[in-house]
Formats: C-alpha cells, structure tokens, sequence
C-alpha cells in the first residue's frame, strides 16, 4: 500500500512539474507567475494535450519523433542499442508499475518469466550505452561533450526562483540517476536469484529493487523532458 501510493505520487507530480514547466514555456515573461489564472490555463492546455493522444495519429507522430531522435543521437547500428534499451525498458516499467498497483499478488506466470528475459537485455544495453554515451553526460568536463548535451538552448525555468536554471545539469542528473537506479536493479535482481542470503536479505533486495524501479521511472521522465524532447516543444 505504501509503495503503491508513494510510487503513484511522485511520479504524478513529477509529471504536472514537467509538464507545468513545458507551458510556461508558451507563456511571456509577465505571465510567468504562479496565480490561478496560470493554474486554469495550465490545467486547460493539460487536458488539450492529453485528449491529443486519443488520436492514433499522435501516437504516430510522437513514435516518428523518438525514432528519428534515436537516429540522430547513435549513429549507425548503435541505435538498435538504444532502441533495444527503450523496449525492454518500456516492457519493464509497465509490466512492474502494473502489477504493483493493480494486482495484489504482484508479478508472476509469463508476465513475469518476460519481466526477467527483458531485465537480462535491460541489463546489456544500458552497459552497451553507458559505454557509449557517458563522456556526453559530463558537464563539468566542457568540450564537445557538453556541447551535445546542451542541445537547443533554454534553461529549465523555476518559477520559484524565477529565472532559468542550466539545463545541462538536469540532463546530466537524469542520465547518471537514471544508471544508478539501473545497476541498483540489476544488482538486487542478482541478489534475490542467488541461494546465499536469508529471508531478510531477500526481503531487502525486493525492496531496493522496487524503489530503484521507482526512481528509474521518475529519472527517465525527467530524461525524456529535459534531453530528447526539444525546449519549447510539448510533446
């Protein structure tokens, strides 16, 4: 129960942030406060965007638009790496977020035989990417690196601070959060399979690997924000 509304939480409200910021954007510099008027706009311009979605051709565009990220991004046959990363990745977080809110029982049968087979090539390709892509997600180190990862310009726009923070750094935050949430799953995956700990320990690695689940989720939403979809655009 806790798990289920705590995980439910933030990532709604990581969600209405990001999406929040992504208005502002539309919106000119004196507009840019927090006031009910911006609340019923938002909430508006939220709703014309979601019901977007209830068209196939959306859908289509949005798939477009990913691909096409990819192939700009990785070059030559390293993008079925990243798009290998994007689908078992995908598998995972539905199948896992599903059957922890849904179904009281949790993972289990050929959802779950899948959840494994698609964590084993979680596995591979974000080693294969991390190897690929980790000088890029260094922005304290400048040169080309940082150049790439900057991307279009635009900050990430705070409206309690009221200005623009730097947004290479949530795109450098999101990338390394998202890695070590990866090797904390895979770590406790390797740790509840194997026949050395006791009750306990198996109960802490299901926990851990619960929660690094979690915050994967949360850092690939951020991810998805602040690197591939472009400033200014809504998705």
């Amino acid at each position: 129960m806790l798990f289920g509304i705590g995980s439910f939480l933030l990532i709604v409200v990581l969600g209405l942030r990001l999406t929040f910021g992504r208005y502002l954007n539309h919106l000119k510099e004196d507009q840019k406060k927090l006031s009910a008027e911006t609340l019923q706009g938002y909430f508006n311009w939220l709703g014309g965007w979601g019901r977007s979605y209830l068209k196939l051709s959306r859908w289509d565009k949005s798939l477009d638009y990913f691909i096409s990220w990819g192939q700009k991004s990785y070059r030559g046959w390293t993008v079925w790496i990243f798009y290998a990363l994007a689908l078992s990745y995908l598998y995972l977080s539905l199948s896992g977020i599903f059957f922890a809110w849904f179904v009281s029982r949790g993972l289990f049968g050929f959802p779950l035989l899948l959840h494994v087979a698609c964590g084993g090539l979680f596995a591979i390709s974000l080693m294969a990417v991390l190897f690929l892509r980790a000088r890029i997600y260094l922005p304290l180190s400048g040169g080309e690196g940082s150049k790439k990862m900057s991307g279009e310009g635009g900050g990430f726009y705070c409206l309690a601070l009221n200005r623009y923070l730097p947004r290479i750094y949530f795109q450098a935050a999101s990338f390394w959060l998202f890695v070590l949430a990866g090797f904390f799953l895979i770590l406790s995956t390797l740790g509840s399979m194997l026949p050395y700990f006791n009750f306990p320990a198996q109960i802490l690695f299901f926990n851990l690997h619960r929660w690094s689940a979690v915050i994967s989720i949360l850092a690939a939403i951020l991810a998805l924000d602040v690197i591939i979809i472009k400033p200014g655009q809504a998705g």
